[in-house]
């Protein structure tokens, strides 16, 4: 497996090919990274779903219930878009991969969407396996954890192959988002006590299945 995260390839391939990236890369093979452009205008296109996402649920959190704690919410979801981002390039400077993260944020944006595609399976797989279960509190244990493990996984991997990262500072780097996420939940939790704008966007933001929830 070839780790050149940074190598030039078929990146000029338009969505067929980002598409192509995203399965490689969410099969753990490191030539998908080539399909991701590394400019500018590859990383706000890998962006504007995201924002368009966000606007939406913003839209409809604010015009169900035009209260403070709505903006907070609103806020939240931006942040949790956002801050992994800023988390990323802050190491990438630190590691001199300067050069690789716009090439390495544009994969991380679009493979993130994978995670929606194995919810989905495991969900249609529990659903034929047994419909009870998956209308359970179990399935819904099982369908986020199969999920959360998987995005784990697929962090660390899109990380080390991206940056070109040796495997402790790919660990290093997940750690440091989720730490910069659960700092963010704690400052929401102190903003707006009693209320839980991370429970009302996390999952939708982050494309989790969390129909139970």
């Amino acid at each position: 497996m070839s780790d050149r995260g940074a190598s030039p390839g078929p990146s000029a391939a338009g969505f067929g090919g980002i598409l192509k990236g995203m399965l490689l890369l969410g099969r753990g093979r490191a030539e998908g990274i080539t399909y991701f452009g590394g400019t500018r205008d590859s990383v706000l296109s890998a962006l504007a779903p995201r924002l368009a996402l966000w606007l939406v649920l913003g839209g409809l959190t604010i015009g169900y219930a035009p209260q403070a704690i709505s903006g907070v919410k609103v806020l939240f979801a931006l942040c949790l878009i956002l801050l992994p981002a800023v988390v990323t390039q802050a190491l990438a400077h630190r590691w001199k991969r300067e050069a690789l993260w716009p090439r390495y944020i544009t994969a991380t944006w679009w493979t993130d969407w994978v995670t929606l595609f194995v919810g989905l399976g495991v969900a249609l797989l529990m659903a034929l396996a047994s419909p009870k279960l998956l209308q359970s509190a179990m399935g819904a244990m099982i369908l986020n954890g199969v999920e959360f493990g998987y995005s784990l996984w697929l962090t660390w991997y899109v990380a080390r192959i991206g940056l070109l990262l040796r495997r402790g500072q790919a660990v290093v780097l997940v750690l440091a988002i989720l730490g910069s996420l659960g700092l963010l939940v704690l400052l929401t939790g102190l903003l707006s006590p009693g209320q839980r704008a991370w429970h009302e966007f996390l999952y939708p933001m982050l494309v989790q299945q969390g129909g139970t929830h």
